[in-house]
Order: C-alpha cells, then sequence, then structure tokens
C-alpha cells in the first residue's frame, strides 16, 4: 500500500487513494481529498441526470454515460449517441477541538476547495441491431486539497504548516452491449486507470530550521472489467452490475528535504456490486421512479500502515439512492431525490444527500440536464494537532452540480 506521510495534525497517517469509476453510487465517481481525517471519502460528480436522481447510476443509466456504469443498458436506445458532461464540486470542513462545540475556538479551522475538472466524455456507437459499442474518458480521482495553518511553539512562531494535493487519475472505459431474448442485455466494460497526482506538504519541526518540505509523486497504471445485465420492459425496467476485483500498479518519488528515494508498489480496488430498479408510471401525472442499492466491499482495502504498523479493517457497505423523474411538459422533466451512503472507514457513519435538477429537450435530437447535490456528515475524531491530543468534532459538506449534453447522431 502507499507509504505514510507526516499528516496536518503531526500525527503518521497513510494517504488511502481509492480509485474506481463508481464505488458507490453514480456514472462516475470522483474522489477528492476532504480535509486530513479522510482522506479519500467519495465526492460523487457524475452525470447531471444521476446526480439529480439520488446520484443512482444502474436505473438511470439512459444516455451514452451507460458506458462508465451499466454497459448492458446502451441496447435499450436507438442509433448513435454522444455524451458530454462539466462538473463542479466545492467540498467543505469545519473541525473543532478540544471539545469546544459551541464556537470556532480551541484550534478549530475550516477549509473550502473546489475542482472543475477535465469535461465527461462518451460514445456509443450502433453496430448492429443488436450489437453497441462505446466509448468514453472519466475522471477517478481528483487531488485538488490545500490547506494552511500557522504553527507555534510556546508562543513562538515556528513555521506555517501547509498542504496541497495536485493532480488527477483518469480512465478510458471500453465496451460493448449485446441484445439477448427476452428484453435482457449484456454488457462489457474495460477501464483502463492512469493519472500522475502529487501530494507536497510542509513539515513542522520543533523549531524553524528543522521545517522541511515533503512531496511524493505518483505514478498510477492498471485496469479493470465491469459487467452488466440491463432488462427492458417499458414500464418496468432492471439492471445489475458488477465491478471486479483489481489492482493498480504505481511508482512513487518522495523528496523530503534534499534527500530523494523512488518506490513502486500495488494498490487493490475494491469490487462492487449494484442494482437498479426503474418503474414509469404514467398515470394522471406522468413520473418515473428510479432505485438504486450498492455494495462496496471495501474490506478488499484492508491493509497494514507501513509507517505506524496499525491494521486498517475497512467494512463492506451498501448505500441507497431513490430518485423521482416528473413531467412537466413534452419538452420538460424535474427530477429530486435522496442518498445515504456509509463511510468507508466507519460504517456507522453516513453522508446524507438531498439532490435536485431537471432535463429540457433543446430539440429533437439534443437533450441537456442540470443537477445538483448536497452532501453533510457530522462525526466526532481523535486526532494530534502538532504536539497537543485533541477530541474534535468534524463538520464535512459537499455541493455538487453538473450540467450534460445528450446527442442522438
Amino acid at each position: 500500500m502507499l507509504n505514510g506521510v507526516k499528516s496536518a495534525c503531526g500525527g503518521q497517517r497513510t494517504i488511502k487513494i481509492l480509485l474506481t469509476a463508481m464505488l458507490a453510487a453514480s456514472p462516475s465517481g470522483a474522489f477528492t481529498n476532504l480535509g486530513i481525517q479522510h482522506m479519500g471519502d467519495p465526492v460523487y460528480s457524475g452525470g447531471a441526470k444521476s446526480l439529480a436522481l439520488g446520484l443512482t447510476s444502474v436505473s438511470s443509466a439512459k444516455n451514452a454515460a451507460c458506458v462508465f456504469s451499466n454497459a448492458a443498458s446502451m441496447a435499450a436506445f436507438d442509433g448513435n449517441r454522444f455524451y458530454f458532461s462539466l462538473p463542479l464540486v466545492i467540498a467543505s470542513e469545519r473541525i473543532i477541538p478540544d471539545n469546544n462545540w459551541s464556537a470556532d475556538e480551541g484550534g478549530a479551522y475550516y477549509n473550502a476547495n473546489s475542482s472543475f475538472e477535465i469535461p465527461e466524455t462518451a460514445f456509443v456507437y450502433a453496430f448492429s441491431d443488436k450489437v453497441r459499442l462505446g466509448a468514453g474518458m472519466t475522471q477517478l480521482m481528483n487531488f485538488s486539497y490545500k490547506h494552511e495553518e500557522d504553527a507555534y511553539s510556546a508562543g513562538s512562531f515556528i513555521g506555517k504548516f501547509d498542504y496541497k494535493g495536485s493532480g488527477n487519475i483518469n480512465a478510458i472505459d471500453l465496451a460493448a452491449a449485446l441484445k439477448l431474448s427476452g428484453g435482457w442485455s449484456w454488457g462489457l466494460t474495460h477501464e483502463i486507470i492512469s493519472g500522475s497526482p502529487s501530494v507536497e506538504m510542509n513539515i513542522i519541526g520543533t523549531s524553524e530550521a528543522s521545517t522541511k518540505r515533503e512531496k511524493k509523486e505518483y505514478d498510477f497504471s492498471g485496469s479493470r472489467t465491469n459487467v452488466s445485465l440491463y432488462r427492458d420492459r417499458g414500464l418496468w425496467n432492471y439492471g445489475i452490475a458488477y465491478s471486479a476485483p483489481a489492482g493498480l500498479d504505481y511508482d512513487v518519488k518522495h523528496t523530503s528535504g534534499a534527500a530523494s528515494l523512488k518506490d513502486k508498489g500495488e494498490l487493490d480496488l475494491p469490487r462492487k456490486l449494484s442494482f437498479g430498479l426503474n418503474h414509469i408510471w404514467a398515470g394522471a401525472v406522468s413520473a418515473a421512479i428510479y432505485f438504486d442499492i450498492v455494495k462496496t466491499f471495501w474490506s478488499d482495502m484492508s491493509f497494514i500502515d507501513p509507517v505506524t504498523m496499525e491494521k486498517h479493517n475497512y467494512k463492506d457497505s451498501v448505500s441507497y439512492h431513490l430518485g423521482v423523474e416528473n413531467d412537466l411538459s413534452s419538452t420538460l422533466q424535474i427530477r429530486y431525490g435522496m442518498a445515504f451512503v456509509p463511510s468507508y472507514e466507519r460504517t456507522s457513519v453516513e453522508r446524507a444527500y438531498m439532490t435536485a435538477g431537471f432535463g429540457y429537450y433543446i430539440s429533437s435530437n439534443m437533450y441537456m440536464d442540470l443537477g445538483y447535490a448536497y452532501g453533510r456528515r457530522n462525526y466526532l475524531e481523535s486526532w494530534q494537532k502538532f504536539s497537543t491530543s485533541y477530541d474534535s468534532r468534524i463538520q464535512e459538506s459537499m455541493h455538487m452540480f453538473n450540467v450534460s449534453l445528450d446527442w442522438r447522431l
């Protein structure tokens, strides 16, 4: 696993890089370093339709974005399709240590980080009546994070701690779908993963002279395969998707002060099993319901920290996602939903999301989606800040925006 580095709090902590196209719930799941306490928690920035419909994926994969989440559903629409998406994520944290819950005292600080990254694109080609081919590019992880804080010893300033991450890890997805009998279709996606992120920090020593700069530069490469089944029955549609276990190889260059060394390693990717159900209700008010249930096998990521030798036993988790779509007119649909996603480190802590958005037909062949999701979680944490131990309350929140265009060519 990845080598450990000193955190902003002064303790040793391994940077956990969790990479996956959809570990939890959306066509593309971007991961960000949200603070020092839980690096790697999922921040979803999938397609706008998925975002608005409760971060669903398998049930709402009705455009070319299904290349990333449920390739089998490519067989459910006719012709060629092109998909383009622009994600924006704003992640923030507020840490209140020393049991002071009433005010920003006792060393509390607040961070906010945003990322507006490479557009997500996908294309589906109708090779024949029964065969569809697809290709796309999506971002799996974003390292955008920055925090600065002054350090004092006995009232004297000894340096400025700063931590910043940059770069990302992307995937190129190649997919195929085959129509079977009885409305069933089968899909396969091969994902090629690569990226060169870096993490840099200023390590505070006991004096200004002993403070030093550390930087880690990574180079990741690997691949994995996802399989899916989908059944289109008109008013009732359902599918299942499975992400196989995989591993990534990486090279890392670690620079600490004037010293530099290189290392190699492997990083496991957890399996994921998703089930989605979609029902179209054609009553007095036309509506559609989307529901996903997702199990992520986080235990695949369990490892021993090479610095502290602490065993990290991650627990498998199940997340729930619900979305509703109403037709306001023949060209405009409004969407809303919710999701409950447990943390990979502590299943007793889950992040609740509220989502909303709309879809609009610009023309008979062009469709625009707009999605927004807000997620929040609070929990208690014991941590170190420089040389002092604290009990603290952590408040994390996320705002996610996405606009997508879907062309029928």
